[in-house]
């Protein structure tokens, strides 16, 4: 793509003591095309990304993760981008690997995924470290893939893949996340990765592990879907493509 128009998405949830930092990391060239929506918070975040000066949006209610992830790509898409950056604003992950996954991005990319530098060193629980690279590897055998990290946050979209395969088909909580990768594999397009440095620390460690197990246990029904769906079996997440 020349000269692709990028926007960055910023899906918000009690992220009043973060989104000041990550803010400032973000380059300045991709700031006026920045936006935050603020999925219901029970803080502050809403009004301190206004004072910021992120064009910012407040959900009445609270969609869930992959339901304000939903209105950020349609919001996206209706503005004009040609790559769409998901931008966690609880610093959980470095503003720095933007512009080498935008770099990254070739014809017929779908997606960038965020490879996380040794997070344990940055505060992830050991406990659930070991059984996401467990469940990548079992992932990554299924779908056909070597990516290194498949559970993380940090993704760059592209609008030749969002306009092809249904994500408003997806969960509204946190599977959606992995129902865009299937999706994204299973309509031909690649996902490449980029190095990102992580910081987990505080109350944003990640999921409990009561739904670390829950997440797991719905990816392997996504996983059912694919084979099925690879067998021209027609699923929910993977109708055939109109002609």
């Amino acid at each position: 793509m020349i000269h692709p128009k990028v926007i960055i998405f910023m899906p918000a949830y009690n992220a009043e003591k973060t989104v000041g930092e990550v803010w400032e990391k973000i380059p300045w060239k991709y700031k006026k095309n920045t936006f935050l929506i603020d999925d219901h918070s029970n803080d502050n975040t809403y009004t301190i990304a206004k004072k910021l000066g992120i064009t910012s949006y407040y959900n009445r209610s609270n969609l869930g993760y992959g339901g304000n992830l939903k209105m950020g790509l349609r919001k996206s898409l209706d503005t004009g981008a040609d790559i769409i950056v998901e931008m966690h604003p609880d610093n959980e992950y470095d503003p720095a690997s933007i512009d080498p996954a935008i770099q990254t991005i070739m014809e017929k990319t779908g997606m960038i995924l965020g490879n996380r530098i040794n997070p344990v060193a940055t505060g992830m629980y050991l406990w659930k470290y070991i059984p996401t690279k467990l469940l990548t590897a079992f992932d990554n055998l299924i779908l056909g893939t070597q990516l290194s990290d498949l559970h993380q946050g940090f993704r760059v979209y592209t609008r030749q893949m969002l306009e092809i395969i249904p994500f408003e088909k997806n969960a509204n909580d946190y599977l959606f996340s992995f129902e865009i990768i299937a999706q994204t594999i299973f309509y031909g397009f690649t996902i490449q990765e980029v190095s990102v440095k992580t910081n987990y620390t505080g109350k944003k460690r990640g999921a409990s592990l009561k739904n670390s197990i829950a997440y797991t246990l719905d990816t392997f029904s996504v996983l059912k879907q694919y084979i099925l769906a690879k067998a021209g079996i027609a699923q929910k997440l993977f109708p055939p493509v109109a002609s």
